[in-house]
């Protein structure tokens, strides 16, 4: 009796294996785990990550698995999970993050290394996902010591964006290539603020992801470096100077009213709205601007990011990425593990095509496969999009030679606090409550603080 009771509780014991065996390897967006978890994830509160809760929402499903997804400001994101990886914490179980944290906390050992979980899935599972066909240099970005470290959800990189109808107004003709001299003069064109309309909007709200990203590329133009190769800070330079006034004349001459406020959501927002000339951002934006809420819908032009004394590499690099905490729980490091092979996944792609053919809910620049899909394909914004990319080198951010990569940042840890540091100097320098000099002098002084401080000389 012992023997056959034995037999039966065996008999048991393989059929939940191979049951959950098949689950894990069937491709479909039901990714089934044995036990019941729950994972907490914060997204960033841009477009296609909002867009990203709301179809996982609805659409998302996995056996024992209760997805709890929030959505932050950016800047709140950021701190929020800086401080969850840098302590052990465990709030989050998923880490949203891009490769300027990929790159320092897979160091740190404040993500997991996810090789593992690949080298688990059944052959199918594999050719289900497809590694090869995301885009490698956002796959490398994330990657240490060629180990996958974070999956990137979408990619962009930045260029101009402008409403032709108010180009035709003033029979005014952007440029393919646009220097930002003749940015700063179509602008200033366009502004017409007793009508209402506003000649050109960046983010003006302080953060290195934030106005941080868009200037630092105005520097990299102007032919500006942060270092030089002995890690001396070089602020203080007629390159330098010449992107901080750059940036404060656009936004005081010809920029939106409230320049401080401005996030890429209220960019958007007034870019949308038929009241602006020219938007300069991020690839990514592009599709809320073509979306069936947009009054400008087919009638924006995408051009190249302007260039000045450096003619190429002027745009900025950047992916959104997943990465699993490496402190929560076994469980749950499989529940995200699953819903991150998912939220990157050809069959993601193509429901986000299907429930919105427009294509402004869909992730660019993460997989080449997407850029075979019709519906996005003919984008007006997807050609630009991929020679933007194409014309970006990570590892050549300057036209001088620097020790550090990066194109909107440098990648270092100091970066961050340092970063934002210099976007309040720039900040206060362009609504006159500091003197450029004064601006100069401080963020100088404080990148060399960090290269002591850092030990990098």
């Amino acid at each position: 009796m012992k023997n056959f009771s034995f037999k039966i509780a065996t008999a048991l014991i393989l059929v939940l294996l191979i049951t959950s065996a098949q689950a894990f390897a069937n491709g479909s967006s039901s990714n089934e785990v044995s036990s019941k978890v729950e994972i907490n994830i914060a997204l960033a509160n841009n477009p296609l990550s909002q867009a990203l809760e709301k179809i996982a929402r609805e659409e998302y499903s996995a056996d024992g698995v209760t997805v709890n997804i929030s959505v932050l400001p950016e800047n709140d994101l950021r701190q929020r999970l800086t401080t969850e990886a840098s302590t052990g914490g465990t709030t989050y179980d998923m880490f949203y993050i891009g490769p300027y944290e990929a790159n320092n906390w897979a160091r740190n050992g404040w993500l997991e290394n996810l090789e593992p979980y690949f080298d688990a899935l059944p052959a199918e599972k594999l050719a289900w996902y497809d590694r090869d066909d995301l885009i490698q240099g956002m796959v490398g970005s994330l990657s240490l010591d060629g180990d996958a470290y974070a999956l990137p959800f979408y990619g962009e990189s930045s260029f101009i964006m402008y409403n032709k109808e108010l180009f035709e107004a003033k029979g005014l003709t952007m440029p393919d290539e646009p220097t930002w001299d003749e940015i700063y003069e179509l602008a200033k064109a366009i502004h017409d603020p007793a009508n209402g309309i506003v000649g050109m909007t960046m983010r003006g709200a302080p953060g290195w992801g934030m106005s941080g990203a868009p200037f630092v590329t105005i520097v990299n133009a102007f032919g500006g470096r942060f270092y030089d190769m002995n890690w001396n800070a070089t602020i203080d330079t007629p390159e330098q100077r010449g992107a901080w006034q750059m940036y404060k004349k656009i936004l005081r001459e010809a920029g939106q009213e409230d320049i401080l406020s401005y996030t890429y959501n209220e960019c958007i927002a007034l870019m949308q709205s038929g009241k602006c000339g020219i938007y300069y951002d991020a690839t990514s934006i592009a599709p809320p601007l073509e979306s069936a809420e947009s009054s400008v819908a087919g009638k924006v032009g995408y051009v190249m990011p302007p260039h000045q004394k450096m003619k190429s590499n002027t745009a900025w690099l950047w992916n959104w990425a997943m990465g699993i905490n490496p402190k929560s729980s076994d469980a749950k490091k499989e529940a995200v593990f699953n819903f991150m092979m998912w939220a990157t996944s050809k069959d993601f792609i193509k429901l986000t095509v299907e429930r919105d053919p427009t294509g402004s809910s869909t992730p660019p620049a993460s997989r080449s496969s997407t850029y075979s899909l019709p519906a996005y394909a003919s984008a007006p914004y997807a050609e630009m999009t991929l020679k933007t990319l194409e014309s970006t080198d990570f590892t050549k951010p300057t036209l001088e030679p620097v020790p550090y990569v990066g194109l909107q940042y440098i990648a270092i840890p100091e970066f961050a606090d340092a970063g934002t540091k210099m976007t309040e100097y720039l900040a206060d320098y362009v609504v006159d409550k500091i003197s450029l000099d004064e601006a100069i002098r401080k963020t100088q002084d404080l990148f060399n603080q960090v290269a002591i401080d850092g030990d990098y000389r």
